[in-house]
C-alpha cells in the first residue's frame, strides 16, 4: 500500500490516479477542511489529518510499504505556516515511517533549493531535504522544476491566467532571463513510478525537469502563441517589484506576489536530469511535445 500526502493537490492527485489505476492500494492524507475529496478522484482510503498534527494520521500506517510525500505549503502562506508544514510536517512523516517500519520514502522537493536559500519556501525545502537525507530511510528526493499541465499547477496556471486577464502587454519582473526547464505533469508522475520501481534510486536525489530549457521571456511568448494571443512584454525594474510586493503583502496577506515569491522568480531553475536518465531511464517530453498535450488537447489551463 502507498501512503500519499498532498493527495488533493495538483501533483498528488495525479500520482494517486496513476498508482490506483495500476491496482496499487492508496491511502491518502488530506486536510480535514479540504473541500476536495481524493476519493472522488481515484480509488483510495481517505485519511483526514494534518501533517503538523501527527496524532491525526499516526494510526494509519498498517500495511503501508512506501510513502510519497507530496504535500507542501508555499506562498502566499505565511513563513511560519510554510515552515510548519514543510519542515515540521516532513519530520512527522519521517517519524510515522519509522514507527510503522516503512523503509521507502519519496519526497517531492523543488528547485532550487540552495544551501543559502534566502526565502522562506526555498529555505524550508533545504531543511526538509536535510531531514529526509539524514533519516536513515530508503529515501529518494525528487527536485521538481516548474510543473505544467492541463489545469495547472498553480504557478503555471497563474502565468496563463495573467496572459488572459491583462490586455496587450505582459509585465515581467526584471529582465526575464531567469532560466527554466518546465516539466510536464505526466513526466513528474512517471518519475515517481521510476524511483519506486528502481532499486538503484534508493538514497539518491534526482532532478526532475523537462526536455527544453527556456528563459521567462521565451516561456511567456510560447504560451501566448499557444493560446492565440499577442502580448508585448513589459520589463519592470526588480527594485520596484520588490517594493511593490512588500507593500502588497502588508495590505493583502494572501497576495500571490509576496517578497518570497518574487525572489523565487529571480532564481534560475534549469535542472540537469542526466543522472536520473542514466540511472532510472527518465525521458521527459520537450516543451513542444508537452504544450501540444496541454494546449492542443482542448483542456483548459486557466
Amino acid at each position: 500500500m502507498l501512503f500519499l500526502t498532498g493527495a488533493s493537490g495538483y501533483i498528488g492527485s495525479r500520482v494517486g490516479e496513476r498508482f490506483a489505476g495500476s491496482s496499487r492500494r492508496v491511502r491518502s492524507l488530506t486536510l480535514a477542511d479540504d473541500p476536495v475529496d481524493p476519493g472522488t478522484i481515484f480509488p483510495c482510503q481517505v485519511v483526514r489529518g494534518d501533517l503538523t498534527l501527527p496524532g491525526s494520521f499516526d494510526a494509519y500506517g498498517e500495511g503501508v510499504n512506501a510513502i510519497v510525500h507530496a504535500a507542501a505549503a508555499m506562498p502566499p502562506a505565511s513563513a511560519a505556516r510554510i515552515r510548519a508544514v514543510n519542515v515540521e510536517g516532513t519530520a512527522n512523516v519521517i517519524a510515522f515511517a519509522k514507527r510503522w517500519k516503512i523503509r521507502r520514502l519519496v519526497y517531492l522537493s523543488a528547485a532550487p533549493p540552495r544551501p543559502d536559500a534566502d526565502d522562506a519556501y526555498a529555505a524550508s525545502k533545504v531543511e526538509a531535504e536535510r531531514l529526509v537525507v539524514e533519516s536513515g530511510l530508503d529515501y529518494t528526493v525528487l527536485r521538481l522544476a516548474l510543473v505544467y499541465g492541463p489545469g495547472g499547477a498553480r504557478p503555471f496556471r497563474s502565468l496563463v491566467s495573467r496572459l488572459h486577464r491583462i490586455p496587450l502587454v505582459y509585465p515581467i519582473a526584471g529582465r526575464g532571463r531567469t532560466r527554466l526547464q518546465p516539466v510536464y505533469i505526466g513526466d513528474v508522475v512517471r518519475a515517481v513510478e521510476l524511483v519506486l520501481s528502481t532499486g538503484a534510486a534508493a538514497r539518491k536525489t534526482y532532478n526532475v525537469s523537462g526536455g527544453t530549457t527556456v528563459d521567462m521571456r521565451e516561456l511567456v511568448d510560447r504560451i501566448a502563441h499557444a493560446e492565440g494571443l499577442r502580448r508585448w512584454r513589459v520589463h519592470l525594474p526588480m527594485v520596484l517589484c520588490r517594493l511593490a510586493s512588500r507593500t502588497l503583502s502588508r495590505l493583502l496577506p494572501n497576495a500571490a506576489y509576496t517578497p518570497d515569491a518574487l525572489l523565487g522568480l529571480a532564481q534560475d531553475a534549469d535542472l540537469d536530469h542526466t543522472r536520473f536518465r542514466e540511472e532510472c531511464g527518465y525521458a521527459p517530453l520537450t516543451i513542444d511535445q508537452g504544450f501540444a498535450r496541454v494546449f492542443g488537447g482542448g483542456e483548459a489551463v486557466r
